[in-house]
């Protein structure tokens, strides 16, 4: 029997094993909308034909935020852990501001910079840990996500897709089994780098999210 035969006996078998657990998890979706509060836009370089080149850090704009969310928690005694896979979008711009521009010893700062429509999506897949509770239930978790940076102005856009890190935490108010309302904080991490506009950069923000979840077992 072929290797590639072997792999796909093997994964036909985990999934039959793991198929009964997941018919009886529970599991949920729902919508979150909030809003964003990053972080400059730091550690700014050019690259390739700009390399050399250092920015100072780039002020960024609060931004409303939103997204979905779909998951389960495993049954029996690990009901307190949890997988989700959860999207969201917002739009911090980058501010008017001056510029400095500094390489080797000199600087020249550009005082007329016109804003930078600057969007982020960010598909994410979170280990979630939960203290299960019928009303309120608090909990907490983190994960991968992949960074979707897309810069457009006049002259274009430029699109960047980045690894990066997705925590988060909140409570979860049950109204009854099947509907909860949400409260979440997010904190994200990641590097972009701009291969159009020459240059990269750090970015981060912080978050406050609210939403709901159908729930189902």
């Amino acid at each position: 029997m072929s290797r590639n035969k072997q792999t796909i006996i093997h994964l036909v078998i985990l999934i039959l094993i793991l198929f009964p657990t997941l018919s009886q998890a529970e599991w949920y979706f729902g919508g979150q909308f909030g809003f964003s509060r990053p972080n400059d836009l730091s550690d700014v370089e050019g690259i390739k034909s700009a390399k050399g080149i250092t920015l100072n850090d780039q002020d960024l704009k609060n931004a409303l935020g939103y997204g979905v969310k779909v998951g389960y928690f495993f049954p029996d005694r690990f009901d307190w852990l949890g997988i989700e896979f959860e999207t969201f979008t917002s739009n911090p711009h980058i501010k008017q501001q001056p510029v400095v521009a500094s390489v080797g010893g000199s600087s020249i700062t550009l005082t007329s910079v016109a804003v930078t429509h600057y969007r982020v999506i960010t598909p994410a897949v979170n280990v979630i840990l939960r203290f299960p509770g019928y009303y309120v239930e608090p909990y907490a978790g983190a994960g991968v996500g992949a960074f979707i940076g897309t810069l457009s102005g006049t002259s274009g856009s430029d699109t960047d897709l980045s690894p990066g890190v997705n925590a988060l935490g909140g409570l979860r108010f049950y109204l009854n089994d099947q509907v909860s309302l949400f409260s979440e904080y997010k904190y994200n991490y990641t590097k972009f780098q701009f291969n159009d506009s020459l240059i990269k950069g750090t970015y981060s923000s912080h978050g406050l999210y609210g939403g709901f979840s159908f729930h189902f077992y």
